[in-house]
């Protein structure tokens, strides 16, 4: 049985009946794999609904939240070494973070993914079949369930693609254990082609909006259309389609737009903007932003957040990455209060009289995603996005800042698309649509640009933001550097750097960018790290080690060894 295989037998099978079975030989020897796919299951509307969630839940596993922050951030120049007294050079974490990736490294496993994308699979093969059994599974239900497992399906590939750039690629859904899982990878940019065409079929069959639950708004948890759009708009942006990411950049914009008008007063936007104003405008508190974006989750500038729970007796999951990477803020059993694996990088936090990357020391998401001990020698700092559930980021002279951290299980919801992404999105659109030269430049499109760029600035540091004026970027690139600047203030250790900086080199066909944002993160053996990423094809991971030995047709990145001495890892 192949590696991919494997990956169906333990994850999607179990998942799919509701059982807590601790292998797949115990599950096999009460359900017959035939009465489970026949018999024994997939007979009315619940089982089909039942699996849908088995596709979040499967998300909330430790090891996959542990890739969307290690595959989008870990790499970049946002990250390194964190104060854990246990953190080793030679974990696969240290290894990432010298850039000394090899085949071997716990976290280059990718079949967490997969065993979300198997499920959305058997759901798309079986939803309709099951509405052939259930009259009250209506034909738009069937559409709504695929538009929604398609656009899950197209979020994990899309992970795969930015992080290996070509992986294996099926949408046919495993009922066997005799279909050929030994498949070679397809081309990243094919593949994404393929998911847009898929969320341009199923978007309008998709929920605008999820009833509530017990008078809670759940949309923000589940795929919506504005999900959707969201994922169509980066998609594009990663492809070079520039006008169409901007299309569907503002489709969200102005979906999010309505519901502020509608729902809040013009005290909780930013201009015409549907942003919450971040730092004290008299009428709301410094913080609030944070507090909705990443204390409570769910908050009105969410478009798709995987959602966790802070009960402790519901059986839902908790987000532990937090405190395994950034800072744990209450003891657990074996686990003590400290700090996390990663830290920020020095260049972030060591001048915050006169921050080298933030607007000014007014920006409010200085305090919103970096911990520092004490400012006056800050020798030891923390990852705080996430963390806290509460950060009051400016407070009157002589009283003390304010961080209220979670005091039960970690609840913290991981964000993937919120509103402020889909306004950089589309600025960085609009300046590729600009032209190069100063003759044929669109300034238009660029003042376009920049405003977005200045609203969201607004937001967070509304003192100090107008330094920026259009006058003063000129070109382009001052442009560009000022969008990918922009976002990386916003969004910090959010799993989003890495790829923004694969993003960029694969516009220029070079990696020149990369190599010099993050050269800084390298006290030791810089030369060897940065001359590694000189290779293009070093951006992206290697192939797992093990996954090469049972499926002969993927052929290992160039860029790395077929195989690397072994170490200890401590990744999932």
């Amino acid at each position: 049985m192949n590696k991919m295989k494997k990956i169906w037998f333990k994850s999607a099978f179990l998942a799919m009946v509701g059982m807590s079975m601790t292998s797949c030989g115990d599950f096999l020897d009460i359900y017959p794999l035939t009465m489970v796919y026949e018999d024994n299951y997939w007979n009315e509307k619940n089982d089909v609904d039942q699996i849908v969630t088995g596709c979040y839940t499967r998300m909330q596993d430790d090891d996959f939240v542990r890739r969307l922050f290690i595959w989008g951030e870990s790499r970049s120049d946002n990250t390194r070494r964190g104060f854990h007294p246990k953190f080793s050079a030679t974990s696969a974490e240290g290894y990432i973070l010298s850039e000394n990736l090899l085949s071997n490294n716990a976290y280059t496993d990718w079949s967490s993914f997969y065993s979300v994308i198997d499920r959305c699979n058997l759901v798309i093969q079986k939803a309709p079949q099951v509405a052939e059994k259930d009259p009250n599974y209506l034909p738009s239900d069937v559409q709504a369930t695929i538009a929604e497992v398609t656009a899950l399906r197209a979020l994990c590939y899309f992970y795969l693609v930015r992080t290996f750039k070509d992986v294996p690629y099926y949408t046919e859904a495993i009922t066997n254990d005799e279909q050929e899982l030994n498949l070679p990878a397809t081309d990243g940019d094919v593949i994404v082609r393929n998911l847009i065409n898929d969320l341009v079929a199923v978007w309008p069959n998709a929920l605008k909006v999820w009833p509530k639950q017990s008078g809670k708004d759940i949309s923000y948890g589940r795929i919506t259309q504005n999900a959707i759009f969201a994922m169509l708009a980066d998609m594009y942006l990663w492809i070079g389609d520039y006008s169409n990411a901007e299309k569907y950049a503002q489709m969200v914009i102005d979906n999010k737009t309505e519901y502020f008008k509608e729902n809040y007063s013009s005290y909780y936007m930013v201009g015409e903007y549907p942003l919450i104003p971040d730092n004290d405008n008299t009428i709301l508190m410094a913080g609030l932003a944070y507090q909705y974006n990443f204390g409570e989750g769910g908050g009105p500038e969410s478009i798709f957040e995987l959602e966790f729970s802070e009960s402790k007796t519901d059986g839902t999951k908790s987000n532990d990455v937090p405190a395994a990477f950034f800072y744990r803020f209450i003891a657990e059993e074996k686990k003590e209060i400290g700090y996390g694996l990663f830290a920020p990088a020095e260049e972030l936090w060591k001048e915050l009289s006169s921050p080298q990357i933030f607007l000014s020391n007014k920006d409010t998401r200085i305090k919103e995603s970096i911990h520092v001990d004490n400012e006056a020698n800050p020798e030891i700092v923390d990852i705080a996005k996430y963390t806290y559930s509460s950060i009051m980021p400016s407070l009157p002279t002589g009283s003390t800042l304010a961080y209220v951290g979670r005091l039960t299980k970690n609840d913290a919801n991981w964000v993937f698309y919120r509103v402020s992404d889909m306004m950089l999105i589309k600025a960085e659109a609009l300046i590729c649509m600009m032209g190069e030269e100063e003759s044929e430049r669109n300034d238009s499109l660029g003042q376009a640009a920049f405003d977005l760029i200045k609203a969201i600035a607004d937001r967070s540091a509304p003192n100090t933001s107008s330094t920026l004026d259009y006058n003063n970027y000129s070109t382009k690139s001052q442009l560009m550097d000022l969008v990918f600047d922009e976002r990386r203030r916003e969004f910090l250790f959010e799993g989003k750097r890495w790829f923004d900086l694969v993003r960029h080199s694969r516009r220029d066909g070079n990696t020149e960018y990369l190599v010099e944002a993050v050269q800084s993160k390298f006290t030791e053996n810089a030369a060897t790290a940065t001359g590694k990423l000189k290779n293009i094809m070093a951006m992206y991971w290697p192939y797992n080690y093990d996954e090469l030995q049972v499926n002969h047709n993927l052929k290992q990145n160039p860029a790395y060894p077929e195989a690397g001495d072994s170490f200890e890892s401590t990744g999932k």
